[in-house]
Order: structure tokens, then sequence, then C-alpha cells
């Protein structure tokens, strides 16, 4: 019998001490006191959250709206130090308003600063016997510095070597191209500069890292880059011409210089385009030949019908047939077609030019 109760007695302190062991220590920043010694607000950004455990709702549950309450205090903190910075700041942009891209850099800066900061530690715990339940999130200000140090550093590169892009690919003609690249960099430079105000206001007396003089300029290359390919409008130009039934390519080169000499680009892209202009000519004969010593001079008419279309309206905003007819003699019929063709190019960038460049 006395056997019996001895092993009772050691299995029900086995249970005992397995039910300890099986309980999660309580944490010391449960405490506010040891919070402030352990996590203090010099160095630490941090919040504490707590709760009783709702109807229909689980363990699990409880802890995850206490972690993300935890974690969104935590950042808010660190975006109203941000905000009180960025505020004391005189920022010049280098764009105006009338800048086509400042909404599109807007938004990115706003999912930016909305978006989580990086870095942010989170524990819980969770005591059953009240069914209560605390969070705490805490992020150290060396440890944020020295991740947005390295951020900043990376993406200063890639911008770098976006700007080098660009300036190829104009170089080459591409402009729709580099206008391409330069859009995809506004996204990375909002990034650089939430991490500048970040290290700003949590490192004021450490520049270490903040490289501000790059970013400036890179900054101003980039838009002032924009700013130029934004001013030039992109044409897509589709010219089909024949000369009495012959396929030929007399008025596009003409009508292509003309495009370019007016501050325009070109593009084989239409969807890339803010225009496109298609045109139809043809040559016919003109009735009034004249007899000039042993032959006959011949005239042309070149009829081109235009079309021009805007991408930003979808839709046709003009549309014309117009008709010239050689002013030089012309020992032939194609002689006198082709300067025909030469002679309606300039006239067809005169229609389209008023609904291209808006005069």
């Amino acid at each position: 019998m006395t056997k019996n109760i001895t092993i009772f007695i050691l299995v029900l302190m086995s249970w005992f001490s397995l039910e300890l062991l099986a309980q999660t220590p309580q944490p010391t920043w449960i405490v506010a006191s040891m919070r402030d010694i352990e996590y203090p607000t010099s160095t630490y950004f941090s919040e504490y959250t707590e709760g009783n455990l709702r109807s229909n709702e689980n363990v699990s549950n409880l802890l995850d709206r206490l972690k993300s309450d935890a974690r969104r205090g935590a950042a808010g903190s660190i975006r109203t130090l941000i905000h009180s910075v960025v505020e004391k700041t005189d920022r010049q942009d280098t764009y105006g308003h009338d800048f086509r891209f400042t909404s599109v850099y807007q938004d990115y800066t706003r999912q930016i600063v909305d978006a989580d900061i990086a870095g942010i530690h989170i524990e819980s715990y969770y005591d059953a016997g009240r069914k209560w339940g605390c969070a705490f999130a805490y992020v150290k200000k060396t440890e944020l510095a020295a991740y947005y140090r390295a951020q900043i550093a990376l993406q200063l590169q890639q911008l770098e070597n976006t700007l080098i892009l660009s300036a190829s690919l104009v170089n080459n003609g591409e402009k729709t191209k580099a206008r391409k690249v330069c859009e995809e960099a506004l996204q990375p430079l909002a990034q650089i500069e939430f991490a500048q105000d970040l290290l700003t206001a949590v490192c004021p007396d450490d520049t270490t890292g903040m490289q501000l003089s790059q970013l400036f300029r890179l900054k101003n290359e980039l838009l002032q880059t924009l700013i130029r390919l934004e001013q030039s409008i992109y044409i897509c130009l589709q010219c089909t011409e024949t000369n009495f039934g012959k396929a030929v390519r007399i008025l596009e080169p003409v009508l292509k210089d003309s495009i370019t000499t007016n501050q325009c680009s070109l593009t084989d892209d239409s969807s890339e385009a803010d225009y496109r202009i298609t045109v139809t000519a043809s040559t016919r004969e003109h009735d009034g030949n004249v007899a000039f010593g042993n032959g006959v001079m011949k005239y042309s008419y070149a009829d081109a019908e235009i079309e021009v279309y805007s991408n930003l309206k979808r839709k046709v905003i003009y549309n014309n047939v117009i008709s010239v007819k050689n002013s030089r003699d012309g020992a032939t019929y194609d002689s006198a077609g082709r300067n025909a063709l030469k002679m309606v190019a300039g006239k067809v960038w005169e229609e389209a030019k008023p609904f291209v460049l808006g005069q």
C-alpha cells in the first residue's frame, strides 16, 4: 500500500513538473517599468498592446490581432517622427505642377510611406487562466538605420545605372524606351527619399550613409530627363504611297523630317505613341500638259488621305484628303509624280500639325 502511494505521489509530481515546463515563461516586457529599462525610447521604437479573448475568437486570432496592433503602433511612431522632420525641411522639388509624372510619383510616395517598416520585431504572450494576451513590437534605432543605409546605397547605384541606360537609348534614337526606363525609376526614387527621411529622423546627427548630395543630383537628373522626354511628342507614322501604281518611299522621309524638326519623336510602336498619323498617297495624271520644244512636259497630282488618331482620346481627331500638283515640269509622269509626292508631304504636316501640337 505504501509502495502504491509513493508511486502515485511521484507520478503526480512529474505531471506538475511537466505542466510547469509546458507553460511559457512570462516575458519581462509585460511590466511597464521593465520595458522602460530594457527598451528605452532613446534607443528603441516600440509599442505594447494587450486584450482579452473575444467571443468567437481563438487564441491564435487574438495574438495575431494584438501583434498587428503593436506593429502598426511602432511603425506609426516612426512615421510620425519622419513627417515632423519632413515638415521642417524646405524641400524644393525639381518639377512643376504641370509635370505629367507628379501624381505618379506622389502615389509611389504614399504607397511606400504606408508600407510596413522593415526590421520590426514582435513578441506575444497568452495567459490561459485569464484568457488574456499581450504583444510587444520593437526595433532598435541603430538596426533600423543600418538597414535603410544599405537600401540607399543599393538603390542609388541602380538609379545611376538607369540614367546611363536612358542616355544611351536617347543617343540611339530610342526615346520611347528611354522614357519607359526613367518612369520605372520613379518608384525606387521614392523609396530612396523615404529612407533618407527616416535616417534624418532617427539619426539627425549622423549623416554617414545618407549620400544626400548624390540623391539630389540623381533626382534632378532623372526628373529633368523625364521632362525633356515628355516635351517630345511621340508619333507613330504609317505611310502607304504609290507613284502611278508603283510602290515608292518618297513622301515618308520628307514627312519624318518635318515631324522631328518640330520637337516630336517617332516611334514604331503605335501603343506607345501620343498620336498615330496614317497617310495613304497616290499620283494621277494632270490633263494640262504643255508642249515644249520637241517634247511635252508632264504634270501630275498627288492625292493624300490623312488620318490623325489620338491615343489619349482614343479616337480619330482629324481626317481629310488633300491634293497637290507638281510645280516643276516633268519629262515623264514618273518624275512629275515624284515631285508632287514631295510637295504633298509638306502639306500633310501642315494639316496634321495643329492637331498634334495644339496650335
